[in-house]
């Protein structure tokens, strides 16, 4: 009699387990593409070494808002003192309306500033050694005037474009 009552007990919490359990939604499946580069040739990063920038804001050179500037120091590490920068597509800062005018972009370096240019590359020669290569910080300065303004139209807004650079290692000459 026992054994039956526990029996039974086991059939029925089985059926209401059974009820209680959800019917299976169909799945979704996402895909996050990841990467990680690791270069023996040359690393670039903030000064700290392990991040990179984000969105930056450039601020005016005074009250009139003509002029817009912005340096970020950027940290470079090279197995062999060269190495190239260049630009890989123009620089652009464009509201809706209007685009700021005449965008320049340096790198400064023991041999003094060079402008960054899309589609002429920059040698840059550090002279620091360390940490099994050449590791300097360099300063990047962008500048932008303002947009002239056309009719009635107001320039106010928000500029936003990317800056996107290329770093290249210089392969060292055979002996």
């Amino acid at each position: 009699m026992k054994l039956n009552k526990i029996v039974l007990a086991l059939g029925m919490s089985a059926a209401l387990f059974g009820m209680a359990q959800t019917a299976q939604a169909d799945t979704v499946s996402k895909k996050i593409t990841l990467t990680a580069q690791i270069n023996d040739a040359i690393f670039v990063s903030k000064p700290d070494g392990s991040t990179w920038y984000g969105t930056e804001e450039l601020n005016a050179t005074d009250y009139t808002q003509k002029k817009f500037t912005k340096t970020l120091p950027v940290r470079v590490w090279t197995k062999s003192p060269d190495f190239n920068v260049s630009l890989a597509q123009p620089l652009k800062l464009a509201s809706g309306k209007y685009e700021m005018k005449n965008a320049q972009v340096t790198l400064s370096s023991n041999g003094g500033d060079a402008a960054v240019q899309f589609g002429a590359v920059q040698k840059v020669t550090q002279v620091t050694a360390g940490n099994g290569g050449f590791d300097e910080v360099h300063n990047l300065t962008i500048n932008v005037d303002a947009p002239d303004i056309i009719g009635t139209n107001s320039t106010n807004g928000s500029y936003s474009g990317d800056l996107v650079m290329v770093f290249e290692p210089v392969a060292a000459a055979a002996p």
